[in-house]
């Protein structure tokens, strides 16, 4: 899961480097829908009973990137990435705890919260600006899309007989609406060079990985803590703002980096 966080942090701000967010996330999907349409006939469909949480899924990941889209273009990276994923864990484990009926040790519930005020501490230059910032607002939506897409996928997963199955499935439809829509509005006119389109389609390919192994989590422990892993990864997207994209300085890292690791340590004892 920690290297999960790697990942999702590496795709995001290939999203975010590679200029129009609307080209970007189209080729994100462009090259997880090229890996899917490959591997399904082999890998197979999982059981019946996934096919709701299956859809209710590709719904709302579809929203969560059409309101992540919307966070880069009014914030930066290393902003708005850690609103959305530091209020995302404790939706989660309250998510997991009234409808999953999941028990939450103490000390996994004081990792949830120290991981949570760790990433969000990484986004406080965005939270003292004014409480009517389009990117806060849009980042915080983000936030809540991704709780209630990790709970539907915690259920679906569990009930889909594999998580190779239920991922592959998933991925391979959101992937082609979300491509379908794209062209169906644009023509192939969005089309960029030849190097952005391996780029983009590497990152959603890194994606996919990244997800997949949350999915895989999700059936061997709790939804909070696979979430609170999960958001590790706002340490090293704060890391790209900084050297990559030259949003701030390495100095403000320091003390929730702290928090971060220490949360990681109380959910892995």
């Amino acid at each position: 899961m920690l290297g999960a966080g790697v990942l999702h942090a590496l795709w995001n701000a290939i999203a975010k480097g590679l200029g129009d967010v609307r080209d970007s996330f189209a080729l994100l999907n462009l090259g997880v829908l090229a890996v899917c349409a490959t591997a399904l006939p082999f890998v197979g469909l999982p059981q019946r009973a996934a096919v709701p949480y299956i859809l209710a899924a590709v719904v709302m990941h579809q929203i969560y990137e059409l309101v992540l889209m919307a966070a880069y273009r009014h914030g930066d990276f290393s902003q708005s990435y850690p609103i959305a994923r530091g209020i995302a864990p404790l939706l989660v484990s309250c998510g997991g705890v009234i409808f999953a009926d999941e028990k939450l040790g103490v000390r996994t519930a004081t990792g949830v919260v120290v991981v949570t005020c760790g990433v969000v501490l990484l986004s406080r230059r965005s939270l003292n600006q004014s409480a009517s910032s389009p990117a806060v607002w849009w980042a915080i939506s983000t936030g809540i899309a991704i709780a209630v897409y990790t709970v539907i996928d915690g259920f679906g997963v569990r009930v889909a007989g594999s998580s190779l199955q239920y991922a592959i499935t998933l991925f391979f439809l959101q992937s082609l609406s979300w491509t379908l829509a794209v062209t169906v509005r644009r023509g192939w006119a969005w089309r960029p060079p030849r190097p952005r389109i391996a780029l983009g389609a590497a990152g959603g390919v890194i994606s996919m990985l990244g997800y997949f192994t949350v999915l895989w989590a999700q059936t061997r422990t709790a939804l909070g803590t696979v979430s609170a892993l999960r958001e590790t990864g706002v340490f090293w997207a704060a890391v790209l703002g900084v050297v990559v994209f030259r949003e701030g300085t390495a100095r403000r890292l320091i003390p929730p980096a702290v928090l971060v690791v220490a949360g990681v340590v109380l959910l892995s004892l």
